[in-house]
């Protein structure tokens, strides 16, 4: 006599073996892990579960959560689930952290070395995660920068798109201020490059002389002799 399995229980059998079900306590581990993350911390974000062949049986403790090949948990993660009570086990485990948040973008042609205005830029809304580093997202952080290349419109706006503010630029007339031992000499010359605040700097003299100094405001260069 043959015994027949009804093909709709064989398809749920099937089904269940290829995607087992993340474990309750395995899904809130990894979920207070994110929500601790520093990375994550004050963050509107939301997980996308990747499905998985492998059971989570529960564990008598919490199991552990380690965090593979990244510091900051957004985007594409891989984790390593460990229970290390009672039946040992350890479990990969792949997910995607999409993170909502707000940065800023250009919205008229920028040029290299401009000077930002709450003008030259608008918010938008989005998933960080997809967006790379080095995101704008508080205006404060563009105070005393100007951009270092030119920008389209819609283009994201990223902190390593700017440099520390010139006050100096190349071919500028400034005041040297030569300090010495019981000494202190002005002179006056042509700027050789850009520079920001506290950056280094060759002036030429006006008698022809180069020299090197310190941008410590805006038009002045001081040197000091040891």
């Amino acid at each position: 006599m043959r015994t027949f399995i009804p093909i709709f229980g064989f398809i749920l059998c099937l089904v269940s073996t290829a995607q087992a079900a993340l474990s309750v306590q395995s899904e809130e581990t990894v979920k207070q892990f994110l929500a601790q993350h520093p990375s994550l911390k004050g963050r509107v974000f939301s997980i996308q579960w990747e499905p998985s062949k492998l059971e989570f049986p529960v564990c008598s403790k919490q199991p552990t959560v380690e965090l593979l090949r990244k510091d900051k948990a957004w985007g594409k993660l891989y984790l390593n689930l460990r229970c290390e009570t009672g039946r040992v086990w350890t479990r990969p485990l792949s997910l995607y952290v999409a993170v909502n948040g707000r940065y800023l973008v250009a919205v008229r042609p920028l040029k290299s070395g401009q000077i930002l205005l709450s003008s030259d830029w608008k918010w938008v809304d989005g998933d960080l995660s997809k967006m790379g580093d080095s995101l704008v997202d508080s205006p404060d952080l563009l105070k005393n920068m100007e951009l270092s290349r030119a920008q389209q419109p819609g283009n994201p706006l990223r902190l390593n798109d700017f440099r520390q503010m010139s006050v100096i630029k190349s071919g500028d007339q400034v005041r040297v201020s030569i300090l010495g031992r019981g000494f202190a000499i002005d002179a006056s010359g042509q700027a050789l490059a850009d520079a920001a605040l506290g950056a280094s700097v060759k002036v030429r003299l006006s008698e022809g002389k180069t020299i090197q100094g310190t941008a410590v405001s805006q038009g002045l260069v001081e040197v000091v002799m040891e």
